[in-house]
């Protein structure tokens, strides 16, 4: 009895794996553009594994041609398209990079990272600022899945994030649209508007970002708004003392707004950066300003003030050390640096009144 079970077993095996085989074929023949698919899938994946390997060695016209390969094979395989426009960005190919980036979107259009990407290029190295807008305005209206898992992953403060960003650079987007339209033009001003606006959008998800209170600033000195201006700058100054361009800039602003022994201690620092930073080129253009602010003081009658003024630029660059993010002197130890690079201006003003 067992011996006709173990036979009827192997039988019904049998049927059933030719039924198997022959249902196979069936679906080679009826469903061959299926596996045809799942075929150049594969293979897509493959030279992706192959060209990401070359894209973290460097390898990028390697990387280029790996993922050509993949692409053919797979054209839906976004984060290779992205990877490729990225590669075109450090080959200055942008309108290729654009073209890959937009690509990526077309599979995947919840792609923010790739988006901004495609935003930033369209307006920093483009010029196309409207589309530019439109793809910032996408990453700002986009609903990312968020995952909080308490102590081990919460997605939502990235999400934050790339929503500032995209806010900071829908503002330069704004800026430089209204440079193209013509300097103090209706059209141009509005368009200043709009990127305060955004920038202000922007410091509700980044706290504290220089970048974005720096620009803010030179949009409110753009647009002429010079109180606004002075505390903008002087917040991006104390958020990063050591920046000199936001002490040149308050520095311009100053002098602006006649207040010219304030702004003669924000050239000097600006000098005294640029020559710990070794570009002291620029320096002799600003000696020549400072020069000439020092002769408005003498007109204003301050020549007392200018007989007891110390230079803040009596330190030189190798007296000078920068560790753990401060600056401090080098002969003087007790000598915060970093503390006479901060600004007072808000509070100065404050003691006036």
């Amino acid at each position: 009895m067992d011996f006709i079970i173990k036979i009827l077993q192997l039988k019904i095996t049998k049927i059933f794996l030719t039924l198997l085989f022959i249902v196979f074929l069936l679906s080679l023949y009826f469903c061959r553009h299926w596996y045809s698919i799942q075929y150049h899938k594969a293979v897509g994946f493959y030279f992706v594994h192959k060209g990401d390997k070359a894209y973290k060695n460097k390898e990028y016209q390697k990387a280029v041609e790996l993922y050509k390969i993949a692409l053919k094979n797979y054209p839906g395989h976004s984060r290779a398209s992205c990877n490729l426009g990225n590669i075109y960005v450090s080959f200055e190919n942008y309108y290729e990079a654009v073209n890959s980036y937009e690509r990526a979107l077309k599979y995947s259009p919840n792609f923010m990272a790739c988006r901004m990407d495609l935003g930033i290029i369209l307006s920093e190295k483009i010029a196309n600022y409207d589309k530019a807008i439109q793809e910032y305005g996408r990453v700002i209206n986009s609903k990312p899945f968020t995952i909080n898992i308490p102590l081990v992953y919460n997605n939502a403060k990235t999400a934050k994030i790339n929503r500032g960003i995209a806010y900071y650079n829908m503002g330069l987007a704004y800026r430089g649209k209204s440079v193209y339209m013509g300097e103090r033009s209706n059209i141009s001003r509005r368009y200043l508007r709009k990127a305060k606006e955004a920038y202000v959008n922007a410091e509700k998800y980044l706290k504290n970002d220089y970048d974005n209170t720096f620009n803010m600033a030179l949009t409110d000195h753009m647009l002429g708004d010079y109180a606004a201006a002075a505390n903008e700058y002087c917040r991006a100054i104390n958020i990063f003392p050591d920046k000199f361009e936001a002490h040149y800039n308050f520095a311009l602003l100053l002098r602006s707004m006649h207040l010219n022994k304030e702004a003669l201690e924000e050239f000097e620092k600006t000098t005294m950066l640029l020559d710990y930073n070794g570009t002291k080129n620029k320096n002799k253009y600003i000696f020549g300003i400072i020069n000439e602010v020092k002769r408005r003081i003498i007109n204003e009658g301050g020549i007392d003030y200018l007989n007891k003024h110390e230079p803040i630029t009596s330190l030189g660059q190798n007296e000078i050390t920068y560790s753990n993010g401060k600056i401090s002197a080098e002969k003087q130890k007790d000598f915060d640096v970093n503390k006479m690079l901060k600004c007072t201006y808000g509070k100065k003003k404050k003691k006036e009144k």
